[in-house]
């Protein structure tokens, strides 16, 4: 019993003496372990609004199936009576539009000139058409623009300072002829060069019955 009392008050005595030379502003306070904050999880719904709708995703594809179709139809040269429009080096230009996609592609000719044709493909022959109304509201060169009744309408006419240009809606396609550069003393570049592109495209998409 006598040894049992001498080990404890020896280990009493040792921890008064760890606990005096411990620095006075020693803090013992246990430090808290931080915890993860928690994180939103999007909902399914949140997911499926990040998501194109199956309806979109199709409406795109096909109108983009048919452009292809039609621009692989369009040959490296089209003879637009005393000019021959060369397809440039430049690669086609893609442009999702309300309801629909357009492509534009580059041409140049031995003069000097150069040239752009645009075709959109549309979901429906009204999102065409309102698709035209907005080219040819915007466009400077149609500010004074004319119909032509020899072209399916709608069409419009015009040219300026900027060039000039010639649009068109036929059923869901809207074309667009653009000839920002060309010599003057070769007269008006628009009408043959439209009438041969026309007769390329009847080939491909034929005028609605």
């Amino acid at each position: 019993m006598h040894h049992k009392f001498l080990g404890f008050m020896a280990a009493f005595i040792l921890l008064l003496i760890l606990g005096a030379c411990a620095p006075a502003d020693l803090d013992f306070t246990p430090t808290p372990i931080p915890t993860e904050i928690p994180t939103a999880t999007p909902t399914i719904d949140a997911q499926a609004a990040a998501q194109p709708s199956a309806e979109a995703t199709e409406i795109v594809s096909t109108e983009r199936a048919a452009l292809d179709m039609l621009i692989a139809a369009i040959p490296g040269r089209i003879n637009a009576g005393a000019i021959q429009w060369n397809r440039t080096r430049d690669p086609v230009f893609y442009q999702e539009v309300a309801n629909g996609v357009t492509g534009r592609l580059a041409f140049s000719e031995a003069g000097g000139g150069a040239s752009e044709i645009t075709f959109g493909i549309f979901a429906t022959p009204d999102d065409a058409l309102a698709y035209y109304n907005e080219v040819l509201g915007r466009l400077r060169t149609l500010e004074n623009a004319e119909t032509r009744d020899n072209f399916s309408l709608p069409n419009a006419f015009g040219g300026g300072t900027y060039g000039s240009d010639a649009i068109f809606a036929r059923d869901v396609l809207f074309v667009r002829v653009s000839v920002p550069r060309f010599s003057s003393t070769a007269g008006n570049p628009l009408i043959g060069y439209s009438r041969e592109l026309f007769r390329i495209i009847d080939t491909v998409m034929p005028p609605p019955a």
